[in-house]
């Protein structure tokens, strides 16, 4: 089992030809008010688009509902979930597989000032302040801790809501979730960017891709989830076994 993570980033719009995506997708996009925004979600689905073709060999995308929560989905519950993010000029794009959940969150990592990141700490775990403090760059652990806590918090389908049902053991390489008690999340801090992929604890690899400012796609590389050192910077958070063997998944 599989998830795929697609990105993009670019100051200039999403080229519109062959897009891969019904004409309402398109005309819901040129709605917006603000043009970035438009751009944004038009980039998202095509991505999203690019996926679904390039995993399942669906041509067009197919048509999508939007829950209670905000959460965007695929009318036919038959097919996998996905879950979209923004920072700054990135669009990234997270497809899980096999009737799984998936929780993507991306962010910059120095777009907040120190003040907003201690304001981020205050409603963290002493467990997560203790190794955001063990680290050499204060606000790089601080975006990674926030990042993960939303890619799993996008994956439950709680947004906020969800804050006190989750704790993680960055040290401990442990996360508990009372909402979804199967979980694992990857989180890599790269230069500027920290993004996270939560997914069922089954998912073995994490297929990661780009389409860079050439419109061209190309694969960045493959991480092996269960691997004990997928990168310098990178974390793997997983579920308290306790929780996976008492607790039934949502």
């Amino acid at each position: 089992m599989a998830g795929h993570f697609v990105r993009w980033t670019s100051d200039s719009g999403f080229p519109v030809g062959n897009l891969r995506m019904p004409q309402n997708v398109i005309d819901a996009a040129q709605g917006f008010a603000d043009r970035r925004r438009g751009e944004r979600f038009l980039a998202a689905r095509a991505l999203l688009a690019q996926l679904m073709l390039r995993v399942y060999g669906i041509n067009s995308l197919p048509p999508l509902i939007t829950h209670c929560n905000g959460r965007p989905a695929f009318a036919d519950n038959d097919l996998p979930d996905f879950s979209i993010a923004y920072a700054g000029n990135m669009v990234g794009v997270l497809l899980a597989e096999e009737g799984e959940r998936a929780g993507l969150d991306v962010e910059i990592v120095r777009a907040h000032s120190r003040q907003k990141q201690e304001q981020l700490m205050q409603g963290l775990t002493s467990g997560e302040i203790a190794w955001i403090n063990a680290q050499q760059d204060f606000m790089e652990a601080v975006t990674q801790i926030w990042t993960l806590r939303q890619s799993i918090l996008k994956l439950t389908g709680e947004g906020e809501n969800g804050l006190d049902s989750l704790r993680l053991l960055p040290g401990a390489g442990r996360l508990r979730s009372t909402l979804y008690p199967d979980i694992q999340v990857v989180c890599d801090a790269e230069p500027t960017l920290v993004w996270a992929c939560a997914l069922s604890s089954a998912t073995q690899r994490l297929h990661l891709w780009e389409m860079d400012s050439a419109h061209q796609w190309r694969a960045l590389r493959e991480v092996e989830v269960n691997k004990p050192n997928i990168g310098p910077c990178a974390l793997r958070l997983t579920s308290l076994p306790e929780e996976r063997r008492f607790h039934p998944a949502i």
